[in-house]
């Protein structure tokens, strides 16, 4: 797996061949099998509320934080630091300011949760002074769209003037939600779409075990996951990857070719003065047809092609690796949850085919957005028809646990990867209440940020 800063070169692009080979590039042998985490966080002050970008109280001032006590360096855009980077790992902004950490890729849960660690003692490390501290939750529950802060990210500019075109949804994604996601390695073409599809089909049960984004603008939204639910309704032709989902045929080129079909949203480009901005696309140009024909002369890159995979929505992506998608955020004890959870189900290869055969594959007789969106709205109570999604909840953490436990007999690595399950394993069978149930009782007590900071 690559690290989270691109080391993808600004290679002509000759053959659309390239764009599926890069793809490929990402197979490994599975003694090389890495894992990344993903999450964001919402950043708030003293006076409970999200932060700026600028000011002595501000986002900025966290980024600078970081420069000047741990060493790390800072990404900047139009004269505005916009993101860092160290040793592997990012951290970078969302677009109201959402704080995300893309790790390092970890080769065991245990490098997982030390990283973690150390991301939260340099946090509180730069942000105590300043009063500032972090809600661990899928949704902003009190902003409004127009009240959040807005980020100085020049993509964001123009994705906040595309998304009202395409989707009734997008701007909510954009501002008002927080994310966990696990980035895995494949060894062969046919392993990861095999990975793919099992991901798609665990969608209602991550979602449900995840869940919490239960409020929505100051109330109640009638969702245990409307983040997730947001999805269906920010830009289906970057979303939605049709067939591909559940065919136990589709292949990678498959999945290239609708990505190559999807409308650019912008190109980056270097300023005359030798700083980097983005040039706002039509909506109507593929990436396809920037290949065939070039834009005012320029032809396409590997560079512009990465870019252009990360502009794709999809639960499930393939870059060269697979990014898994659909979890809300969680309180920082069950981070780990995410990651361990898709390794002992997906790198474990019997763990995945039993995966396959619990989650009803290649049955057309299953509603499969039916299942998502009841996950979205009653979470692990969920029942569409004969499926009760706690029931499957129940054997993919039996599962994830006998695969990881099997992984590290194989490997000797990675012993206490279990462990990282029992936040999930505390919901599904110890009857502890979910973590929408627990951020909901602070809100329904008229609780702030920092109340719901101290969640866990």
């Amino acid at each position: 797996m690559a690290s989270a800063v691109s080391d993808t070169p600004k290679t002509l692009i000759d053959s659309l061949d390239q764009c599926l080979n890069w793809a490929v590039s990402g197979c490994r042998p599975r003694d090389q099998f890495k894992i990344g985490t993903e999450y964001e966080r919402f950043a708030f002050g003293p006076d409970g509320r999200t932060l700026p970008y600028a000011g002595p109280v501000g986002i900025a001032a966290l980024l600078q934080g970081f420069v000047d006590r741990h060493g790390w360096a800072p990404i900047v855009e139009n004269g505005n630091p916009i993101a860092l980077t160290r040793n592997g790992a990012s951290i970078s902004l969302e677009p109201a300011g959402q704080f995300e950490l893309s790790g390092a890729v970890q080769p065991t849960i245990a490098g997982t949760i030390a990283e973690l660690n150390e991301h939260q003692q340099e946090f509180s490390d730069v942000a105590d002074s300043l009063g500032v501290r972090l809600a661990w939750l899928g949704l902003n529950p009190f902003d409004s769209i127009d009240a959040a802060p807005k980020m100085p990210k020049g993509r964001y500019k123009i994705m906040r003037d595309w998304m009202p075109r395409v989707g009734g949804h997008g701007l909510h994604m954009m501002h008002l939600t927080c994310t966990v996601q696990a980035n895995l390695d494949f060894s062969s073409e046919s392993e990861c779409m095999e990975m793919m599809r099992a991901a798609h089909l665990l969608s209602p049960v991550l979602i449900a075990l995840f869940a919490n984004s239960p409020w929505l603008h100051g109330k109640p939204s009638g969702f245990k996951a409307y983040r997730a639910s947001l999805w269906t309704d920010v830009d289906p032709a970057r979303c939605n990857v049709g067939s591909i989902t559940f065919d136990r045929g589709a292949t990678m080129a498959d999945y290239v070719h609708w990505a190559l079909d999807v409308p650019l949203y912008f190109l980056d480009v270097e300023n005359a003065d030798g700083s980097h901005g983005y040039r706002s696309m039509d909506g109507v140009t593929t990436f396809r047809d920037f290949f065939e024909r070039g834009i005012d002369g320029r032809r396409p890159t590997l560079a512009d092609w990465e870019m252009h995979v990360s502009t794709v929505f999809p639960d499930v992506r393939l870059k060269r690796w697979l990014e898994i998608r659909q979890c809300d955020l969680v309180p920082a004890r069950a981070i780990p949850s995410m990651p361990a959870l898709c390794k002992g189900l997906l790198y474990h290869v019997d763990s995945r085919r039993q995966l396959l055969q619990v989650l009803g594959d290649g049955d057309p007789t299953l509603d499969r957005a039916a299942l998502r969106l009841a996950a979205c709205k009653d979470g692990l109570a969920a029942r569409v028809g004969s499926i009760a999604v706690n029931e499957w909840a129940k054997e993919t953490l039996k599962l994830a646990s006998t695969g990881l436990h099997t992984l590290a007999l194989e490997t000797g690595l990675d012993g206490q990867a279990e462990q990282a399950l029992q936040p999930l394993q505390e919901i599904v069978f110890d009857g502890r209440p979910p973590f929408w149930q627990r951020a909901e009782a602070v809100l329904e007590a008229g609780g702030g940020f920092s109340q719901l900071a101290d969640l866990e």
